[in-house]
């Protein structure tokens, strides 16, 4: 063997095997993050049934609002107050309030999450109570476990790394075999399968893991530089990065608040960009300092972002598309292409469409790894199990989990107390059985299709409960503009149908015959020839099931 040949083995080895050492949080992270592109919208589909809304109605001055939640709620003024307003895509405030603690107490942060509608000011109930949304967009950028946002950030460093590997693996046949694919083998469909969705994802792909490191392990390098470049100063650093930091600590002289919301009102005037969220420091205090946030749709990721200082009404601090920063410019602009904000809903469907695709690679990558493994006898059994279990419990898992956490959403009494955990728990628990039971069984391609058509019923009865529970408001909700319910509800109608005909995919394949059991072999593992082997006039082709040792 050359030396060039053996330098492509061992990238095709290394390549494997690192694929499928992060392949289930990989999965994890693509699963979610396709489905929190319309964050928004599942917000908007789990809150706006329970609560009605006349878009015709005029809003209340988002000041007299804040003055009613703060005789309710007591305000650490010398921490923050935020409001996110509502828009197009959420029809309802989000006010965060630090709240004051008492003398001595040293927990955590104690902050009220409202949900508050705009056109009477009601509180209509804690934002944590709608808890589906965020918890997959954790999920998706720290897996929810304590410091997951490093480890993603490790997963999307060694994806890179899969990615340039992939490419110089098949640089010379990228061009010539785009449109291969190939029906003659069970490996040879799924290495073209894996190269095409590898190939045509390939920008997509490269973008999210370039993105993805800056994100999750961009703090290592700011402590860094505040360590060695600015002597530990971490807000000279901030900075110089283009942030706004108010350092000013209340003085105890009140004063009054009103100059900042017309002060808002005449930058939304100005710019033509709606104002997406107030924050304010030292609020009601001499030293008050609002913070507006905008988004320029005139412009590829700009934001407007204004600090007023309400007792003389000076800005100390502006990002604008005249003041710019070239830190900010850069991560601004990163963030549009990751989430895919810059476009409209078609660019987020088709940016779905991509990140599905890429988590099927996945899967279809350890498929190939469990197939040349089964032929290699110096490969433990148990490790060719080990990987088979895993795959299946990790990825069919979270999928499964993922449609149970839509149907706890919308099933679950809005009363009930700590809702939002329930649901976490709720997805734990599925979670952890699937995996169980990958773990446990021998038949995993049966296994598979069970767990295919659970997550099928599981969706569909999450659309028959929205119905059930509010069928008497969909039309109105519709006229009001809140289009997001029935949108989400076609998504997950397309989800279950998807899941009914992979397991109906899954079925046609025929299983070992009975003296193939009494020799212990399952799919995945190699007859002995194994293109010779027939059931009756049927080709087994195994699918996922290894036997475990």
């Amino acid at each position: 063997m050359s030396d060039k040949n053996a330098g492509i083995k061992n990238l095709i080895d290394a390549h494997s095997w690192l694929g499928v050492i992060i392949s289930v949080a990989l999965f994890i992270v693509f699963w979610a993050g396709s489905i929190v592109l319309f964050h928004h919208e599942l917000q908007a589909w789990a809150q706006a049934p329970h609560f009605a809304i006349d878009r015709e109605a005029p809003d209340l001055p988002v000041e007299q609002i804040v003055a009613r939640k703060l005789r309710e709620h007591q305000l650490n003024n010398q921490e923050h107050l935020t409001v996110l307003l509502a828009d197009d895509h959420h029809p309802y405030h989000q006010i965060y309030i630090d709240l004051k603690t008492e003398e001595g107490y040293e927990g955590p942060e104690q902050v009220a999450k409202l949900l508050v509608h705009p056109k009477t000011g009601e509180t209509l109930a804690e934002l944590d109570d709608f808890y589906l949304a965020d918890f997959l967009l954790h999920l998706h950028y720290d897996l929810r476990l304590p410091g997951g946002i490093y480890l993603v950030g490790v997963v999307t460093l060694i994806f890179l790394v899969l990615i340039f590997t992939g490419i110089y693996i098949h640089a010379r046949k990228l061009i010539g075999n785009f449109f291969l694919y190939r029906n003659q083998s069970r490996r040879n469909k799924l290495l073209d399968m894996h190269n095409v969705v590898g190939v045509m994802s390939l920008p997509f792909g490269l973008m999210y893991a370039l993105t993805g490191v800056i994100f999750n392990i961009s703090i290592v390098f700011q402590i860094a530089f505040a360590l060695f470049l600015y002597q530990g100063d971490q807000n000279a650093m901030l900075k110089d990065a283009g942030y706004t930091i108010v350092t000013e600590k209340p003085s105890g002289k009140p004063l009054d608040m009103q100059p900042a919301f017309d002060y808002a009102r005449s930058v939304e005037q100005q710019t033509g960009a709606p104002i997406a969220m107030l924050r304010f420091y030292n609020y009601g205090d001499e030293n008050a300092v609002m913070q507006t946030y905008a988004v320029d749709d005139s412009r590829f990721a700009q934001t407007v972002e204004h600090f007023y200082q309400v007792r003389d009404g000076s800005l100390v601090g502006q990002a604008d598309a005249e003041h710019r920063n070239a830190v900010r410019t850069g991560l601004n602009a990163m963030a549009s292409l990751h989430f895919g904000s810059f476009a409209g809903v078609d660019l987020r469907i088709l940016y779905l469409l991509l990140g599905l695709a890429v988590a099927g690679m996945i899967v279809v990558g350890n498929l190939m790894w469990l197939d040349k493994r089964a032929l290699q006898r110096n490969v433990s059994p148990r490790a060719i199990g080990f990987v088979a279990s895993l795959t299946l419990g990790g990825c069919a898992g979270v999928v499964l989990a993922t449609a149970g956490g839509f149907l706890a959403e919308r099933v679950m009494p809005l009363a009930l107390a700590a809702r939002g955990d329930w649901l976490a728990y709720i997805f734990a628990a599925l979670l952890a059985a699937t995996t169980a039971g990958a773990f446990g069984v021998s038949d995993k391609r049966q296994f598979l299709r069970i767990t295919l058509w659970a997550t099928a019923a599981l969706f569909a009865t999450t659309v028959i409960a929205d119905w059930v529970l509010f069928g008497a408001r969909m039309g109105e909700l519709w006229e009001d503009g809140v289009h997001q319910v029935i949108g989400v509800q076609t998504g997950l109608l397309v989800g279950a149908a998807a899941c009914v005909w992979i397991a109906k995919l899954l079925g046609k394949t025929a299983g070992p015959c009975s003296g193939c059991r009494r020799r212990g072999v399952f799919a995945g593992e190699q007859l002995n020839p194994p293109k010779q082997h027939k059931r009756g006039v049927t080709k087994w082709r195994p699918l996922l099931t290894v036997k475990i040792a």
